[in-house]
């Protein structure tokens, strides 16, 4: 099989041509940052103008899709804006130029059809790498007048470090613990995610993660020891930090901290040290050492931004 990704009105003759949108010419209807196709089940991938659509964050996910289903060597191409050279044409140009190069940055204003991000090349180089890429072939072409374009065209590596980044992402998709809503929230679990799929093998500080999302510390661990025979005693201390809610009593710390006039600072310090006397408890097993009830609204992700900026929503809706 080879799958059309994005594909909108571009169809092309023995691909499965999909796309998000009921208003396009796909076969089927799929986001492209979460496949329902079976790992190694696609020759090849062309994602034509649609990275550019999805974020920074729903990219990496769609290229860790595109990994898990993709055969070993299978190719995939990718075509989107060239950032760089459109802010070029953007300043040396006329009028027309402008607004063609404006037009090209952000998109239609079309429903669903605006740019979330724009990549510049080395960015997306790097992406594709950490994703379990080798990229073959980088082209720069112009798409329309006005309008530079990159293309990617580059094959699935085999390792053991692009597997364990595909698999837990897709764990985390299955689950709904994939944190799109709010950026602070995303771009914690995205750290937290790369330091656990990083393959550096140290379970302390992959266990420290907990303290970001025991959630997907959990998925992690229980991934790692898929082919054990019981559970590591790491997914087991994750499983209790899941069920104590680990990150809404930090969430409360933090709000406690953060309402008696401590800085954001000050009060996510408080709330990872109360973190880290739960996580050395649950860790051993026993019970957890006594701290604030779970805040009911607090995020998933802990991290000072996410928490500073819930806290400041929070205030805002009772002034409200």
């Amino acid at each position: 099989m080879k799958l059309n990704i994005g594909c909108g009105y571009n169809r092309l003759e023995g691909w499965l041509n999909a796309d998000n949108s009921p208003d396009s010419a796909a076969d089927s209807l799929m986001e492209a940052y979460d496949l329902p196709l079976e790992s190694a089940s696609v020759e090849e991938i062309k994602a034509l103008q649609l990275i550019e659509h999805l974020g920074f964050f729903k990219a990496k996910y769609f290229l860790s899709e595109c990994w898990r289903v993709l055969r070993p060597g299978g190719a995939l191409t990718i075509e989107t804006p060239d950032i760089e050279k459109t802010f070029s044409v953007f300043l040396a140009g006329d009028a027309a130029a402008r607004e063609a190069a404006l037009g090209w940055v952000y998109g239609p204003e079309t429903a669903g059809m605006g740019h979330a991000y724009c990549f510049p090349k080395e960015l997306l180089a790097e992406l594709l790498a950490e994703a379990g890429f080798e990229t073959r072939a980088v082209t720069e072409f112009m798409f329309q007048p006005q309008r530079p374009a990159l293309r990617f065209e580059a094959v699935k590596k085999e390792g053991e470090r692009a597997a364990l980044n595909s698999a837990l992402r897709r764990r985390l998709l299955d689950k709904g613990l994939a944190a799109f809503g709010r950026e602070e929230e995303s771009a914690g679990l995205e750290l937290a995610v790369r330091r656990l799929a990083g393959g550096a093998g140290d379970s302390a500080a992959e266990l420290e993660q907990a303290l970001v999302s025991a959630a997907a510390a959990l998925e992690y661990f229980t991934l790692s020891g898929e082919n054990e025979q019981r559970p590591s005693p790491e997914a087991a201390a994750c499983a209790r930090l899941v069920e104590r809610d680990l990150q809404g009593r930090m969430a409360a710390e933090f709000l406690a901290r953060y309402s008696e006039g401590k800085s954001a600072a000050a009060a996510a310090a408080a709330a990872l040290s109360l973190g880290r006397e739960l996580l050395k408890a649950a860790l051993a097993g026993a019970a957890s050492p006594h701290g604030p009830p779970p805040a009911e609204d607090a995020p998933a992700v802990f991290t000072r931004e996410a928490a500073a900026a819930w806290a400041f929503r929070r205030s805002r809706r009772r002034q409200g």
